[in-house]
């Protein structure tokens, strides 16, 4: 099938657009190979699409919305053949929506509608309904033909991934992190990940769930860097030296010393994490105060203001929820304290911080993959 395919931000963009357009369609035809993609007044024709890639694409940052669509010359009859010619469905009430880019176009937008909206009317008898049809068909009039369509799907909009910057998000095997990331791709950033293995715990289903996370990622990043961190020397350091009420606090300050120091080697301009503000005893403003102070470099944390049904609505509507669901306790699961610090200051973690050894922390093991969407 032929689609068209509306832009979001994109139109904000002022002189970039050029850019921002190209880096979409590069996206698009390597997140679909096979089809073609082109520019076209008002969005982009896309080629050969196939029918069960439909719902990826609604969640391909970029794209506002999308149909199958069908050309016709701009003689109206022509229009009116090719708008009949199609089954549109099971719909009781219709309405006919014309734009017209090429306003040299002898027939306004209104006896466009009109004209085609009878003919629809005399051989579907749906019922014209201007304010809540069932079935919106579009007219678009450009220099060259007419497009038409029926209802439009929403898609993820945002801005193509590549045109932000590189990020690293800090990937658990729970619900929060891959959301986050997610976001950060529709906030058009290139995302790379990396984990950090709690080896107590390491068995073939426990990389797998990693892996597929980072594989469902992918579908809409093309390829995705995963990098993974063996933590258990600081796991020891940790439970040794730290009190268990600071554990999940130290746990997480080494967490974002690693993956800084990593950065700097990827060229990733932010650390991304998957706080909630307020979700688990370990996200008050001032435990994360005391966990960001650790690194300079700038942190996004984009699911801070979301409840937790927005996030499992999100995981669920992007495919993670269920591998994230999988039984498996992640590093920060490990310091769970009974009573964990809720309220920890910043004068007290820095003394306990102290008093751990980390003077071979930058020169810590990264194992880095290559997750292809198709893999």
């Amino acid at each position: 099938m032929n689609l068209v395919a509306h832009l979001d931000e994109i139109f904000l963009k002022g002189n970039n657009q050029k850019l921002f357009i190209k880096r979409l369609i590069d996206n698009l035809e390597e997140l679909f190979p096979g089809v073609r993609v082109k520019r076209i007044e008002g969005g982009l024709w896309l080629e050969n699409f196939k029918d069960e890639n439909l719902k990826r694409l609604a969640l391909v940052p970029g794209v506002a919305n999308f149909a199958p669509v069908f050309k016709a010359d701009l003689d109206i009859k022509k229009i009116i053949k090719t708008v009949t010619a199609h089954q549109w469905g099971n719909f009781s009430t219709f309405r006919i929506k014309s734009e017209r880019s090429d306003k040299r176009y002898p027939l306004s937008s209104l006896e466009i509608e009109r004209e085609v909206g009878a003919e629809i009317n005399k051989q579907f008898g749906y019922k014209v309904n201007l304010k809540n049809p069932e079935l919106t068909i579009h007219v678009d009039i450009s220099s060259e033909q007419a497009l038409i369509f029926g209802n439009l799907i929403t898609g993820a909009g945002g801005l193509p991934i590549g045109m932000s910057g590189k990020v690293l998000c800090l990937l658990s095997g729970g619900i929060d992190s891959p959301v986050a990331a997610y976001k950060m791709m529709r906030r058009g950033a290139e995302v790379e990940l990396i984990h950090f293995q709690n080896q107590t715990q390491v068995t073939q289903e426990v990389s797998q769930k990693i892996f597929d996370l980072t594989k469902v990622l992918a579908q809409y990043q093309g390829t995705v860097s995963l990098h993974i961190v063996p933590f258990s020397k600081w796991q020891k350091e940790i439970v040794i030296k730290a009190p268990a009420d600071y554990r999940m606090l130290i746990t997480r300050r080494l967490m974002l010393k690693i993956a800084a120091n990593f950065s700097k080697k990827i060229k990733s301009l932010a650390l991304v994490t998957g706080d909630s503000l307020g979700q688990v005893a370990s996200q008050t403003l001032e435990n994360i105060s005391a966990v960001y102070e650790s690194v300079e470099i700038l942190k996004l944390s984009p699911l801070i203001g979301d409840n937790k049904s927005e996030i499992i609505r999100m995981a669920r509507q992007i495919g993670t929820l269920e591998i994230s669901n999988r039984p498996y306790e992640d590093c920060c699961s490990l310091f769970v304290s009974k009573h964990p610090q809720t309220r920890a200051g910043l004068k007290e973690t820095l003394a306990i911080e102290s008093g751990l050894n980390l003077s071979d922390l930058e020169k810590t093991k990264i194992d880095s993959f290559q997750v292809h969407f198709r893999d």
